[in-house]
């Protein structure tokens, strides 16, 4: 901008100067020639009155005065050529010679523009000294040649001055561009920090003109932009916060499959090229074409979510929401089970009862065997019964806690604790590897009830010969692990997630005599202590069963 502002003021300035020099230039050649007349008169003039009252010879002052472009011839008062003689072609061109010297002669003065206007002739009288006409100058005056050097001289100092003015009106046009394009800079280099989001610097560009307003305005928007991008800002801020609170999947996809936004639970759907997942795309596109769509459980991957989509016209793009909801169903199907396993739990037992007291009323009572027989399996139901009740409210009971108040156990005294209170049963093997001065963090009774029942579970699945180890780890700066392995048949991979269920009991040569809740309590007890529990196993080859617990510095008087 500032070279095509200072080319204009250049321009300008040339063209005015250049102007002004042919304005000035014909003016003055015109002035000159306009005045030639008046020259060639007052130079015959004063020569004539040189002549007249000079005492030198009147040959040597007309041969004196010739010049470029003058010539002047002297007559007497009888109108007879006296210097210079002869005289020559140019005197002979003159028309009406006759008739000027005769004018002067009488007192008057002639001027006459010659033919081709190029040549004034002029006749005056010469005075003597007692005032009387006692001859005549006759002169011819070329005007292009006497104002040649004057026009010359003219042109060449207008030309000087043009190039000067030509380079004034360059710098100064460059120096005025330069001044108006530094303050339009500041102003672009305000604008382009605005549209970067720096709104802190002001825009320091002076001045009462026009550039000087839009400096105003806009260092106005600057602050008007501020105080709206920080409100924007502390919304956006708010918004990302309560979506990356959520627990639901947001993702915005647009019209060409490509995804606009995202939230941090969202990011876990999306592909490895960060792709909508394949799953949802059909969901998309229906909400794209009528505007909703949802599915109540959608399979993605391992996990079932409630999809909404809606469109966005407006964006040209579609909003999903996915819910996970593989939790809640697979708790739905928990409770059902629960439910129906209790019930079939309860029937059992409750069939043997009822069947033992009708056989005693028909009769049984009286029999003495027949009455043992049947009191016996009464009293077994019975027990059943409350052992599964039992086992109910425990299982309540350590649903319902919260995280337990840490405790330092010492895990060495609490194995040997748990090997003392589980029968060993024969031809198994224990072997026990506690590392020394093992400590974690959690509550020593239920870390107990969980080891003896890991422990139990070993024993009862291991068959003679086998062998079962419990043995006690640091993994890393902050856990400890416990580990039950034996030596048994094994848990299919099918059911490895599954023997944490509540009432889930495994095939038919596995089943034992309990209800399927013991592993269930046992991970709800490690939850409560803040751990984790899990298994491992090859079947055929055996199974490992491990819990993880914060690990704990050893105090001077650990808890056993």
């Amino acid at each position: 901008m500032r070279l095509w502002l200072g080319s204009a003021f250049a321009a300008v300035g040339v063209i005015t100067a250049a102007s002004v020099y042919l304005y000035v230039s014909n003016s003055s050649e015109r002035v000159l020639s306009d005045r030639t007349t008046d020259l060639a008169v007052g130079r015959t003039i004063t020569l004539a009155d040189r002549v007249g009252d000079s005492r030198r010879d009147p040959r040597d002052l007309i041969s004196g005065a010739e010049g470029a472009g003058f010539q002047a011839w002297y007559f007497d008062e009888t109108g007879k050529l006296i210097a210079p003689i002869p005289g020559g072609i140019a005197l002979e061109r003159i028309p009406n010679r006759r008739a000027a010297i005769d004018a002067a002669l009488a007192g008057g003065r002639y001027k006459a523009m010659l033919p081709g206007g190029e040549l004034t002739a002029v006749a005056v009288p010469v005075f003597g000294q007692s005032r009387s006409i006692s001859g005549v100058i006759l002169s011819r005056y070329s005007n292009k040649k006497v104002l040649q050097g004057a026009i010359d001289k003219i042109r060449s100092d207008s030309l000087r001055a043009l190039a000067i003015a030509f380079a004034i009106a360059i710098g100064a046009g460059f120096l005025v561009a330069t001044a108006i394009t530094m303050r339009i800079k500041q102003l672009a280099r305000g604008a382009a920090e605005m549209a970067d989001g720096e709104f802190d610097a002001p825009l320091h560009v002076s001045g009462r003109d026009e550039i000087g307003d839009l400096a105003r305005a806009l260092d106005s928007m600057r602050a008007s932009l501020k105080e709206s991008f920080g409100v924007l800002t502390a919304d956006r801020d708010k918004l990302a916060a309560i979506f990356d609170g959520l627990t639901d999947a947001v993702i915005v996809v647009d019209d060409r499959g490509g995804v606009r936004f995202f939230n941090s639970a969202g990011a876990e759907l999306l592909g490895p090229e960060g792709e909508p997942p394949e799953a949802m795309m059909a969901q998309l596109r229906r909400a794209a074409d009528v505007g909703f769509a949802a599915h109540p459980a959608l399979r993605i991957g391992d996990r079932a979510y409630a999809v909404e989509a809606r469109g966005l016209p407006e964006e040209n793009a579609v909003l999903a929401v996915a819910r996970d909801r593989t939790d809640e169903l697979r708790r739905e199907f928990a409770e059902r089970d629960f439910v129906s396993n209790a019930a079939h739990e309860l029937r059992n037992p409750l069939a043997g009862i009822s069947g033992a007291i009708e056989v005693l009323r028909d009769g049984a009572k009286d029999d003495p065997d027949a009455r043992d027989h049947f009191l016996t399996r009464l009293a077994e139901d019975s027990e059943r019964m409350g052992r599964l009740i039992q086992s109910l409210l425990t299982l309540a009971r350590i649903e319902s806690l919260g995280p337990s108040e840490v405790e330092v156990v010492d895990v060495g005294l609490a194995v040997e604790d748990v090997v003392a209170a589980v029968q060993q049963p024969r031809a198994i093997k224990l072997h026990v590897d506690v590392e020394p001065d093992l400590t974690a963090q959690g509550d020593p009774t239920m870390l107990r009830q969980v080891l003896i029942g890991l422990l139990g579970n070993a024993y009862k699945n291991t068959p003679a010969p086998g062998a079962v180890t419990v043995r006690g780890r640091r993994d890393g700066e902050t856990e400890v692990v416990l580990e039950v392995i034996d030596t048994g048949t094994g848990i299919p991979s099918a059911e490895i997630e599954r023997v944490f269920e509540r009432f889930y009991r495994r095939s038919e040569a596995r089943k034992q005599e309990g209800f399927g809740l013991g592993l269930a309590i046992a991970r709800r007890m490690v939850s409560v202590m803040g751990g984790r529990i899990g298994a491992t196993s090859v079947e055929g080859e055996g199974s490992t069963f491990w819990v993880r617990l914060p690990i704990a510095q050893p105090s001077p008087t650990p808890v056993a």
